[in-house]
């Protein structure tokens, strides 16, 4: 799998600061000299990159509204030897639930629901199993926290391979075993896909929109996100990055298959569009 990197910086130090201060402790455990450029930054990772045999991947770098780097380092498809550029479109996986919730909020905005509300109330078809719902009752802001107590999946619950998707409600009973709260919602975070597949859920109940849909009309091209996408299925080509596995000593191609949990992981996008 080729993965991305995004760094953000957010106090007014120059860029020597900004790369010491974020890469330093990292560059020490991997046994790199320490970073102070821009330069030096590509060259350690280019040394990353070929060590853990990575194809390629894209990288940001962002202060305030200064672009200080967007591109990517390596190939984004081995067999035809297609570079990484800014435009190439990587899965990125979980950031798509910073989305999911952006969404959510603007819908609480515009007051068609509340980060307060009872998830049982608002969606009494979702399957929560919660023994402390008369006391406890996960709310929606529990979703978004990750403080809801649910399983995360299992593994046989991430991708799909037939070539039908469930939807909606369908989806939702794939997760019901991890939708049951192993303590009292809000008492402690635990990180939980599935708690977001209710939210993309809520997000989709409350705007009569599927959520890709939604978050590209209302998301993802009004930032100025071209070519992010939050399709389940991904159509190879030239502005996608190819999936691969290290196996046997060298770098063979995987089928990028669409995932059950859309709202919580189908973002595809690309450095440029990370930077906006």
């Amino acid at each position: 799998m080729s993965p991305s990197l995004l760094l953000e910086e957010a106090a007014p130090h120059d860029l020597a600061w900004l790369l010491t201060g974020l890469i330093a402790s990292a560059s020490a455990q991997l046994g790199v000299p320490p970073i102070h450029s821009l330069a030096q930054l590509q060259d350690s990772l280019r040394v990353v990159v070929a060590r853990e045999h990575i194809p390629g991947l894209l990288l940001t770098l962002v202060r305030h509204d200064s672009v200080l780097f967007e591109g990517g380092l390596g190939l984004a498809d081995v067999a035809a030897r297609r570079l990484v550029t800014a435009h190439t479109r990587f899965r990125i996986g979980s950031v798509t639930k910073t989305f999911v919730a952006a969404g959510l909020l603007q819908l609480i905005e515009q007051g068609k629901l509340h980060l307060s509300d009872e998830v049982h109330k608002i969606a009494p078809e979702v399957p929560i199993d919660n023994p402390w719902e008369a006391t406890d009752p996960v709310r929606v802001v529990h979703l978004l926290e990750h403080t809801a107590g649910f399983d995360d999946m299992a593994l046989n619950h991430l991708y799909n391979p037939p070539p039908t998707d469930p939807r909606g409600q369908a989806a939702l009973a794939i997760f019901r075993r991890e939708l049951h709260c192993r303590w009292r919602p809000g008492e402690r975070m635990s990180y939980a896909n599935p708690g977001y597949q209710v939210a993309g859920y809520l997000l989709e109940k409350f705007s009569s929109q599927p959520y890709e849909q939604y978050l590209t009309e209302h998301l993802l091209r009004p930032l100025a996100m071209p070519d992010a996408t939050p399709a389940l299925h991904i159509t190879p080509g030239p502005g996608m990055a190819q999936g691969y596995g290290y196996r046997d000593g060298h770098s063979q191609a995987v089928t990028l298959l669409p995932i059950y949990p859309g709202a919580a992981g189908s973002l595809s996008a690309s450095a440029a569009n990370m930077t906006q």
